[in-house]
């Protein structure tokens, strides 16, 4: 009795086993039947994927003006990986990073503002979407890179032998101005300030240098905001929230140098807080507007993923028109 008991339940089991099976192979074959080009979209799919955020980030470290004029950049990227730049989001070159994750770019400067960023492209990603073992014709997301270069440089300064304004901007840093317009920073001893980055709900970046190791303290409107460290490469930064209201003031920053017996220095600028009014094509990627003033610039520009920022440079003691021409 227990035998047969047994052996029924054995061949229940077998059954449910077939059945599910069966229908599991039904299935499979009704899926493949209804949705023929799923491997497709998956395969599509894959491609549309941004390149995986452990591999090496595209950077721009080095950016001069060449003859012609032209713009060189150089920078940093995953070994082997073909990177794009952009001007205002249009494709203006690709080029490859060597093994050791090297690129370099020339690049034909128009009648207008430049704004170049970097994207990164999987060598394995553009082989399959082009087929061609990635010749730079790829045309699916990769990785952003976070450093934007400007360049503007006005008709009558170019007359005026005067330098373009080259600045490598990136969110939540400060901005590095790699030619200023001014010809130099406005600065007291040895300290000067550089860019100021400011958004629309009042949040600043204050950068500048310091020939002298010690701490800078800042002023807003005659109103200490805080302070921070010169550091060892003798750049010092310093990021604040809604510490900027709407309007004109000066900034102020003051040296307060570690050798008790070092120069005390204090450099001003009149800076402006503009409202945020919209730049030309605001909302649109690469938007960009300029608000130039004889000794201050101002810069606005979108931001890669949304919002917009914008950057203040600000001229020495002399006027643009004081300032020597730029060698040849």
């Amino acid at each position: 009795m227990r035998k047969r008991r047994v052996a029924g339940m054995i061949g229940g089991g077998l059954a449910l086993a077939f059945l599910l099976f069966a229908g599991l192979s039904v299935a499979d074959r009704i899926a493949a039947t209804t949705d023929s080009d799923a491997d497709d979209a998956q395969r599509r799919l894959a491609l549309s994927r941004p390149v995986a955020a452990s591999l090496t980030p595209v950077t721009i470290a080095q950016v001069s003006e060449l003859p012609g004029p032209s713009l060189r950049l150089s920078g940093t990227a995953e070994p082997a990986s073909v990177v794009m730049l952009l001007d205002r989001g249009e494709r203006v070159r690709q080029v490859r990073s060597n093994a050791d994750g090297l690129w370099s770019a020339t690049l034909d400067v128009p009648d207008r503002p430049m704004a170049i960023e970097a994207m990164l492209f999987e060598d394995s990603a553009v082989n399959a979407q082009t087929g061609t073992g990635g010749d730079g014709t790829a045309s699916a997301p990769g990785l952003r890179g976070v450093e934007t270069v400007f360049r503007i440089h006005r008709p009558a300064d170019m007359a005026a032998g005067l330098p373009p304004l080259i600045m490598i901007a990136a969110p939540a840093a400060p901005t590095r101005l790699v030619s200023s317009p001014f010809g130099g920073l406005p600065a007291s001893g040895p300290l000067a300030i550089g860019a100021i980055d400011y958004d629309d709900a009042g949040g600043v970046i204050f950068s500048g240098l310091s020939a002298d190791p010690g701490r800078v303290r800042l002023y807003v409107a005659n109103t200490q905001i805080g302070e921070t460290r010169v550091g060892a490469d003798g750049r010092w930064a310093y990021i604040a929230a809604s510490v900027m209201p709407l309007g004109e003031y000066d900034v102020r920053a003051e040296l307060l140098p570690s050798d008790p017996s070092g120069e005390r220095a204090a450099v001003s600028v009149p800076f402006e807080r503009l409202p945020p009014v919209a730049a030309e094509g605001e909302g649109d990627e690469g938007a960009l507007s300029v608000s130039f003033e004889p000794f201050r610039w101002q810069i606005r520009r979108s931001l890669v993923g949304g919002g917009m920022q914008s950057t203040a440079i600000f001229a020495p003691d002399e006027t643009p028109a004081q300032i020597e021409p730029a060698p040849e």
